[in-house]
C-alpha cells in the first residue's frame, strides 16, 4: 500500500523528465499536483497522423498533417524583442504560412527547399497559417512515424506549455512509474462488463495502439469514474443506514405542527402534504432520514422543512437550517422568525457578521440548548459551534454545498437526521446519481392561486419605453419590482450594465418611486434593513445582483427586469424569475437583451415559452454539460471526463447496481485498497 501512496505524492518530488521548475508552474495551473493527477490528465482529443491532407482541403480550426517544400522563411522582431520566424509551406494544391514566436532554432534549421512535415491547428484570417506547428524534416533518417504512435493524444493544455512537452512528461511518467497503476476496480465487475486492466487502458488512453484500443481504454476510464463516485456515496450511505437503525423512537407530539399549520393564510398542497407524511412515518419508525426535496421555485419545499423542524423541536431536539449566502439567510430568518415567536420557539441568526461578545454569547446559548433553531451559512460547520441536542438539519440549495460541508454539519447532530432542497429540477435517474445517498421526494405542483408568469423579451429601445410605462402603473397599483443585474460595479470589459449603475438609471427614470439597491458586498445589518424594508413596502423598486435568485419571498413584488439576460443560464434566469409569482396578483418578467448569439436567443426564447422548471431543465442539459447546470464542483460529477450524466443514464445504473450488489455481500466494506484509497482521495482531500 505503501507504494500506492506514491501516486498521490507532488510531482515535483518525483523524477520525471521534463517537470522543470519552468513547466511545474503550468501544469499546477492545469490541477496538476500528483502523480494520479499527471496520469488522469485525459487527451480532450485525438490526431491520426498517418492522415496526410492537402493544403486546399484543410477547414478553419481543424488540427492537420501536411507534407510540402518550404519555400520562404524570414525571421523579424515582434513586440518585447520577441522573435518571430515566417514561412511559407507549398505543396501542389496551395500555400500555408507558418509561424514560430521565440524559436530562433528554426530559422537555423529550416532553409528554403527543405521538405517538411507539419503539424498544428489551422487559422484562416487573411491567409491561411499555422501558429507554432510541430515540424520534422523528411530527409532527416531518423524521422519516421511509428505504426504505434500514428494516433496522438491532445491534451487540455495552458499559455507556452506544448503539445509536445505534456506528452514527454507523460509517456516518462508511464515508462518509470506505470507499475503502480494497481487494479482499482473489483473484478466481478471488469469480467460482468469486459472491460480491459486499469494498465492496459492507461497506456491506450495516451497512446492508443489504434481505435479499437483506444475506445476499450476511454470505456474503462467511464465506469471507473462513475464506480468512484457512486461507491463513495453509497458507502457513506450503507454505513449510515447500518449504524442508525431504530436509535431512537420519537413521541407522536403534533400540537406545534398543528397551530403552525393552522395560521397559515392558505393550504398546503397534496404533494407537500405527502413528502410531510413519508418524512414523519421515518421518523416515527427511529429511521435516521436522509432527504433530497426537490420542487420547483414557489413550490412550497421550505414550509414542509418548516413542519418538520417543529416536530423535532416539540420531541426535545434542535434544528439548523444551512443556506448558501447571507441574503438568503436573513430571508429565511425574516421568514420565519415572527410565526415561531408566536409558537414559543426560539430562533436565531448565526452568519459571519455576527462576532465578538454577541458570537460568543450566542453559542453559549446555542450549547446550552436555550436555542431552538440555528439558521446560518458556511458559519454552521464551524468547529466552535456545538449544539446540545441537534435532530435535525435543513440544507437549502443543496447544489451550492459538497459532500465535506454536508458530512462535517451532520457530525454535529446527534441523530443527523437530514433533509436538503433544491429547487434545480432535474430528472429523477439524475438526481439518484449525484444525490445517491439520499431518498428523492419531488414537489411537482405549485400552491393553489399563482397565476403563472408572463415573460417578455426586451430586444429593443422602443419595448424597453414601453416596459418603463407598465412598471410605472404596476407601481401606482400598489406592486413592487426587482431589477436585477449580473454586476456590482462598472466594468470596463464587459458590455453589461452594473448594479450600481442601474441603480443611478432607475432614479433618473422614476423620479418620484422608492428605489433601494442590495448587493453581497453590503454589511449584513445594511442587507437585513433594505430586505426588511422592500418585505414592508417601503421600497417600490429593488435593484439588485443575483443575490436574490433563491429563497426571497416578497408576495407583493409582481414584476421583474433581467438586465443582460444572456449573461445568464436557462437555470438562473429560471431561479430569479421565480421570485415573483408568488402571490395571487398576475406577474411579470422582462427578460433585457440585444443579443446575437444563437445558444443566448435560445434561452431567452426557452423563458418566453414555458415556466415549467422541468423543462426549462432538459433546455438546458441540451444547451449546456451536466456540470454547468448542476453547479456542484464537490459532488464529482464535475471531474468525470468520459461520461454525460444525460446520455449514459444505462452506464450509471449497471454501476448503481453493481455497488449497491458489492456493498450488502462485503457488509459495507471496500475490499481492494486501492479502490478504497482512490475514493478517500476524491472525496476528502482538501478543497
Amino acid at each position: 500500500m505503501s507504494s500506492y501512496s506514491l501516486l498521490y505524492k507532488n510531482i515535483d518530488e518525483i523524477k520525471i523528465k521534463g517537470v522543470t521548475k519552468t513547466n511545474l508552474p503550468k501544469l499546477k495551473k492545469l490541477g496538476i499536483f500528483s502523480l494520479y493527477d499527471l496520469f488522469y490528465h485525459f487527451p480532450r482529443a485525438y490526431e491520426n497522423r498517418d492522415n496526410y491532407k492537402k493544403i486546399n482541403e484543410v477547414l478553419d480550426e481543424e488540427f492537420v498533417i501536411l507534407k510540402g517544400t518550404i519555400v520562404n522563411i524570414v525571421s523579424r522582431f515582434a513586440k518585447r524583442g520577441m522573435v518571430m520566424v515566417s514561412a511559407v509551406l507549398s505543396d501542389e494544391t496551395g500555400m500555408m504560412e507558418l509561424l514560430w514566436f521565440n524559436n530562433r532554432y528554426v530559422k537555423s534549421n529550416v532553409k528554403v527547399g527543405n521538405e517538411i512535415m507539419v503539424y498544428g491547428k489551422v487559422k484562416k484570417g487573411m491567409k491561411m497559417q499555422i501558429i507554432n506547428p510541430e515540424y520534422k524534416k523528411i530527409d532527416e533518417k531518423s524521422f519516421e512515424i511509428k505504426k504505434e504512435n500514428q494516433i496522438l493524444p491532445i491534451y487540455p493544455s495552458t499559455e507556452s506549455l506544448r503539445q509536445i512537452s505534456i506528452r514527454k512528461i507523460i509517456e516518462d511518467a508511464l515508462n518509470n512509474y506505470g507499475y503502480l497503476l494497481y487494479e482499482n476496480m473489483p473484478n466481478e465487475f471488469l469480467k460482468k462488463e469486459k472491460i480491459i486492466g486499469r494498465k492496459e487502458a492507461m497506456l491506450n488512453i495516451h497512446f492508443p495502439e489504434n481505435e479499437k484500443k483506444k475506445e476499450q481504454a476511454q470505456k474503462r476510464f467511464m465506469f471507473e469514474e462513475i464506480l468512484l463516485l457512486e461507491m463513495g456515496i453509497l458507502q457513506n450511505r450503507f454505513q449510515s443506514e447500518k449504524n442508525n437503525k431504530n436509535v431512537y423512537k420519537l413521541e407522536d407530539k403534533k400540537s406545534l405542527v398543528s397551530k403552525f399549520i393552522k395560521n397559515l393564510p392558505y393550504e398546503l398542497t397534496k404533494a407537500q402534504k405527502t413528502v410531510i407524511t413519508e418524512i414523519y412515518k421515518e421518523l416515527k419508525a427511529g429511521k435516521i432520514v436522509n432527504r433530497l426535496i426537490q420542487g420547483d421555485v414557489g413550490s412550497g419545499k421550505t414550509i414542509v422543512s418548516f413542519v418538520i423542524l417543529l416536530y423535532m423541536i416539540e420531541n426535545g431536539y434542535q434544528g439548523a437550517i444551512m443556506a448558501p449566502t447571507e441574503i438568503l439567510s436573513i430571508q429565511h430568518y425574516l421568514g420565519i422568525i415572527d410565526e415561531f415567536s408566536k409558537l414559543d420557539i426560539r430562533v436565531e441568526l448565526l452568519t459571519a457578521s455576527v462576532k465578538g461578545k454577541k458570537r460568543e454569547k450566542l453559542l453559549n446559548e446555542i450549547k446550552e440548548g436555550l436555542v431552538n433553531i440555528v439558521i446560518g451559512t458556511h458559519s454552521l460547520i464551524e468547529e466552535d459551534v456545538v449544539f446540545k441536542n441537534l435532530g435535525l438539519i435543513v440544507i437549502d440549495e443543496q447544489h451550492k454545498f459538497g459532500v465535506r460541508q454536508r458530512k462535517l454539519l451532520r457530525d454535529k447532530g446527534n441523530l443527523a437526521n437530514l433533509i436538503v432542497m433544491s429547487a434545480t429540477p432535474i430528472p429523477r435517474s439524475l438526481a439518484l446519481t449525484i444525490y445517491g445517498d439520499l431518498d428523492v421526494s419531488i414537489i411537482d405542483e405549485l400552491p393553489s392561486g399563482r397565476s403563472p408568469i408572463k415573460t417578455k423579451w426586451i430586444k429593443d429601445e422602443i419595448e424597453k419605453q414601453k416596459m418603463y410605462d407598465f412598471i410605472d402603473r404596476m407601481i401606482e397599483k400598489g406592486r413592487q419590482v426587482y431589477i436585477v443585474s449580473p454586476l456590482i460595479e462598472e466594468s470596463e470589459t464587459l458590455n453589461v450594465k452594473s448594479a450600481q449603475e442601474t441603480f443611478e438609471e432607475y432614479k433618473d427614470i422614476f423620479p418620484n418611486r422608492r428605489i433601494d439597491i442590495i448587493h453581497g458586498r453590503q454589511k449584513y445589518k445594511e442587507k437585513q434593513e433594505v430586505m426588511e424594508k422592500f418585505k414592508n413596502h417601503k421600497i417600490d423598486i429593488l435593484v439588485s445582483t443575483t443575490v436574490i435568485e433563491v429563497g426571497v419571498n416578497v408576495p407583493n413584488a409582481t414584476v421583474m427586469v433581467i438586465r443582460d439576460a444572456q449573461r445568464f443560464g436557462l437555470s438562473s434566469l429560471h431561479q430569479l424569475r421565480g421570485r415573483v409569482g408568488r402571490g395571487s396578483h398576475k406577474s411579470y418578467c422582462f427578460l433585457e437583451s440585444q443579443t446575437n448569439n444563437e445558444v443566448s436567443a435560445r434561452r431567452l426564447e426557452v423563458m418566453e415559452s414555458t415556466t415549467d422548471g422541468f423543462k426549462i431543465a432538459e433546455e438546458d442539459l441540451k444547451l449546456r454539460n451536466s456540470g454547468e447546470i448542476l453547479g456542484i464542483k464537490q459532488s464529482g460529477v464535475s471531474d468525470m471526463v468520459f461520461t454525460d450524466i444525460v446520455r449514459n443514464v444505462k452506464e450509471i445504473k449497471k454501476v448503481h447496481d453493481f455497488v449497491i450488489w458489492y456493498l450488502e455481500k462485503n457488509n459495507g466494506q471496500i475490499e481492494n485498497e486501492f479502490l478504497k484509497m482512490d475514493i478517500y482521495k476524491k472525496f476528502f482531500r482538501a478543497e
